[in-house]
């Protein structure tokens, strides 16, 4: 198969299992995506060790609060291609936890961009547009989609020269920095998000003392969670014995 037409089909396809992972099939995977590579390029097991590998390097990620984490599920494409064009399967692991941690730059890009449908989604929904908001909150998903395909598409098509991706990797490093910026800010704005559902005019003693032990005693997520759970258990049986 020659580059163009890999390029393409795993840039359709990549894309095509972005929407499918919003719409909850959870066929995006970096087994399933090195699997489907290794199909392509006719090396299948090849395909199975990079999906596999990939696979393992994600266990325990996740965007929680909107953060932002390296996509091993696209990794994993240009993992396999590496690898079946360099015939050395050290070379395509390389290449997939590398461009896995630049595509973070394309999710955050593909969040924030989603933004302008739903403001539009809102105002359909304001004024009672049903059938406006039902199209604007569909149209949302095209930025994720994009935000998949087209660098699957451009990265498998230069793919030939190893040297000039890295080189073009390097050249948009500025674009690149700009949007770690923005993505700083993602987990703050989905705390935020989650704060705005909770009463914290009535529980704001809790969120204090979770900040201070944070941010000045650096205690970790775990022991956060864990000290969240403790409170809420003796809030709720003070409350249960005061009834």
């Amino acid at each position: 198969m020659n580059t163009f037409l890999l390029a393409l089909i795993l840039g359709l396809w990549s894309g095509a299992a972005m929407v499918f992972n919003l719409m909850g099939l959870g066929l995006r995977t970096a087994l399933i995506n090195g699997i489907i590579a290794g199909l392509l390029v006719g090396n299948v097991s090849l395909g199975f060790e990079i999906g596999a590998t990939t696979t393992l390097m994600g266990i325990g990620f996740y965007t929680y609060g909107g953060a932002t984490i390296p996509d091993y599920v696209t990794g994993a494409i240009f993992g396999v291609v590496a690898a079946a064009k360099t015939g050395d399967s050290a070379i395509g692991l390389t290449v997939a936890i590398t461009l896995s941690l630049l595509m973070t730059q394309m999710d955050i890009l593909g969040r924030a961009t989603t933004t302008i449908f739903q403001h539009a989604a809102d105002k359909a929904l304001a004024s009672n547009s049903i059938g406006s908001f039902e199209g604007w909150t569909l149209a949302g998903m095209i930025p994720w989609l994009l935000s998949r395909a087209i660098p699957v598409f451009v990265g498998v098509l230069l793919s030939d020269n190893l040297t000039a991706l890295a080189d073009f990797s390097a050249n948009f490093a500025w674009f690149s920095n700009g949007l770690s910026v923005v993505g700083k800010a993602l987990p703050a704005v989905g705390f935020a998000l989650l704060l705005s559902y909770m009463d914290v005019s009535k529980y704001w003693p809790f969120m204090v003392i979770g900040y201070v032990l944070f941010a000045y005693m650096a205690v970790p997520t775990i022991g956060l969670a864990l000290v969240g759970v403790t409170a809420g258990y003796l809030y709720t049986m003070k409350k249960g014995a005061a009834k």
